[in-house]
Parts: structure tokens; C-alpha cells; sequence
């Protein structure tokens, strides 16, 4: 059982998961970003409708979000510090998806996920990267190269060696994207799913 200053630590990766950065950043523009575009508050639909600035922007502070999650698990004081690296960034994901500063609706925590890979194996997080934008320079669709990308980070985690509880975290980080994409899907069998460079 954790004890109560890990149990701090683990809500904390929530709220800062739960941080609605691309709200905000919607907000300051004078735009609500869930009611525009693809209706997501991620980093996609914010450099489709606010520019590449605020895209990026988007894209670097939901990524923090994973980042700041993994390292406090060293603050937990715990063993198997690379078990608590993955319930800690796990959490801060659930905590974008899920965001009690949003009624609990979110985004669909591909920035996040980055982010906790970035912080567990970077080699990993940048071939996830370049698959992303492979295959959204192929499509246009950003829902294909993040269902791509994520996809393929238990793999890649595999190739790396790495520990067991991260090939986990990324069969359960990739099965959470397609659930967050359910909508996505139905959109691309339909042919009504927007592309990246459309509004």
C-alpha cells in the first residue's frame, strides 16, 4: 500500500495532468478550442485553428505534463521506482483525459503519453515522434499518426529492452488512444474526419 506521501504525490499527477493547458491557451486567443475545428482541446486542433505558435505551445505543456509525473516518482521514496514512473505518468494521462477542471472530459492524452515515454526512454519517444509525423505527412489525418505512434511505442519498448512494466504502460497507454479515438474512427470509416490543414 502507498503510503499518504506517495498517495500525495499520485493526486498531485493528476491535477497537474488535469491542467487544461489547450483551454487556456484557446481562452487567451478569445477561442473556445472544444467548440471549433475537431472540437479537441489538444495540440492538433490548436494549430489548426490558432496557428503552429499555439499548437506547439499546446504540444510542450500537455507533454510537461508526463514529464513533471514521471520525476516526482523519485520523490515517492519507493522501490521499484520504475513501477511507480508508470503509475505516476499513467495517472497524469488519465488526469488529461479525465479533467476534473473540465467535468471530466479531456483530450485524447497523445501529448501526455509523450511526454511519460520522453521521460522514460527518449530513444523510444523519438521514433515514436517521427512515426507520428510520417504518418500524418502521408494522410493528413492527425488521429492516424497518433493511433500509429502509440501503437508502436510497446514495441519499440520491446526492441529496447526495456523493463516489462514499460512494454505494459505502452499496451495500456495505446489501448487508452484508440478508446479516447472511438469518435476518430467512426470519422475516417465515414470519410468526414478532418484533415490537419482543415478547419
Amino acid at each position: 500500500m502507498f503510503p499518504f506521501w506517495a498517495l500525495m504525490l499520485l493526486l498531485m499527477c493528476y491535477l497537474i495532468g488535469a491542467l487544461p493547458f489547450g483551454q487556456w491557451v484557446g481562452r487567451r486567443a478569445g477561442v473556445d478550442l472544444s467548440r471549433q475545428g475537431s472540437g479537441n482541446t489538444g495540440a492538433a486542433n490548436a494549430a489548426r485553428i490558432l496557428g503552429m505558435k499555439a499548437g506547439l505551445t499546446v504540444l510542450a505543456l500537455d507533454a510537461a505534463k508526463g514529464v513533471v509525473a514521471v520525476w516526482l516518482a523519485y520523490f515517492a521514496l519507493l522501490p521499484f521506482v520504475g513501477v511507480i514512473k508508470v503509475i505516476f505518468g499513467f495517472t497524469a494521462i488519465i488526469g488529461h483525459n479525465y479533467s476534473v477542471f473540465r467535468r471530466f472530459k479531456g483530450g485524447k492524452g497523445i501529448a501526455t503519453t509523450f511526454g511519460v515515454v520522453l521521460a522514460l526512454n527518449p530513444k523510444v519517444a523519438l521514433l515514436a515522434g517521427l512515426i507520428w509525423l510520417g504518418l500524418v505527412g502521408l494522410t493528413r489525418y492527425s488521429s492516424v499518426g497518433s493511433l500509429g505512434a502509440t501503437s508502436a511505442i510497446p514495441l519499440l519498448f520491446v526492441f529496447y529492452s526495456a523493463p516489462w512494466v514499460y512494454v505494459g504502460f505502452g499496451f495500456a497507454s495505446a489501448g487508452l488512444a484508440f478508446l479516447r479515438h472511438r469518435e476518430n474512427l467512426e470519422r475516417l470509416a465515414q470519410g468526414r474526419e478532418l484533415r490537419i490543414d482543415e478547419a
